[in-house]
């Protein structure tokens, strides 16, 4: 997956430590696995969404130019 900046980099390294958080949480301490994916799903989904937004960026540029 290539990435633009360092903020992006940031985004994904953000998102993939609140995932791994959250299921080590849901592994151990409530010991519900399938908590995590209340969790996750929504993660990941953002995440796709946001690079939706971010791929229309870069389509509306290259139009203007």
């Amino acid at each position: 997956m290539p990435s633009d900046s360092p903020r992006e980099r940031s985004v994904v390294v953000g998102i993939v430590a609140v995932a791994l958080i959250t299921l080590v949480y849901s592994v151990l301490i409530a010991q519900q696995i399938l908590a995590w994916f209340g969790i996750a799903i929504p993660l990941v989904l953002l995440y796709l969404f946001w690079r939706f937004v971010r791929a229309h960026e870069r389509i509306a540029a290259a139009l203007e130019d």
